[in-house]
């Protein structure tokens, strides 16, 4: 990929993979950093919030289900995994099951069925990793540590310095091993931090 052209792509922090030859998921750049550690070849991932993060992820995972509001992302998101050949077709043409891109019409405050569509897509999962990244985000978050249950959470735009603004995850999440990862240099017109957060959702903190 030439300079300009990964340039003209990348969005405010987001990197690219020279190892893979695609740009990384938008996540802090520390939290990405953990994130390459870890070894991800056998892990199930449901991301609320797709685009580039399930390529990345596509890539080094699985499985992959992404679920997100915007009908063009997802067609997007579909036009990139056939481009470059991550779709999973065998030797016959057939696709493999890799993961899934859905569509869902909702909206941030949306109360209606189609909200909790969204949320509670993935059922009868038990994914490793969840990763909340989309609209919905306490409704989702909540779902993948009540429902799920995956061994790591990750949620980014983690503004708050602990969990969130929402008692009942604030509840859920109390106790449990998290790191959080903000972007040098970067703040809100609040002032507030970019950060992303890592929970371990089998592990205590010490």
């Amino acid at each position: 990929m030439n300079t300009e052209k990964m340039q003209n792509e990348m969005c405010f922090g987001q990197r690219y993979d020279e190892e893979l030859g695609i740009l990384e998921p938008w996540y802090t750049n520390p939290a990405m950093d953990r994130i390459k550690q870890m070894d991800l070849s056998d892990k199930v991932v449901v991301e609320w919030g797709g685009g580039a993060s399930t390529i990345w992820w596509r890539s080094k995972s699985k499985l992959v289900f992404t679920i997100d509001h915007n009908l063009e992302w997802c067609n997007w998101i579909e036009e990139q995994l056939m481009l470059k050949n991550l779709i999973g077709l065998d030797g016959n043409g057939n696709q493999n099951i890799v993961g899934e891109v859905k569509y869902v019409n909702t909206h941030e405050g949306d109360n209606s069925e189609n909200r909790d569509k969204y949320v509670q897509h993935v059922f009868g999962l038990t994914p490793d990793i969840c990763i909340v990244d989309g609209i919905h985000r306490y409704e989702c978050a909540e779902y993948a540590v009540k429902v799920l249950k995956p061994e790591i959470l990750i949620i980014d735009n983690h503004q708050q310095d602990y969990v969130f603004m929402c008692p009942s995850l604030d509840i859920l999440l109390e106790g449990v091993k998290m790191e959080r990862f903000i972007q040098p240099n970067h703040t809100d017109h609040s002032g507030n931090p970019w950060a992303t957060a890592i929970f371990y959702l089998n592990e205590k903190n010490n």
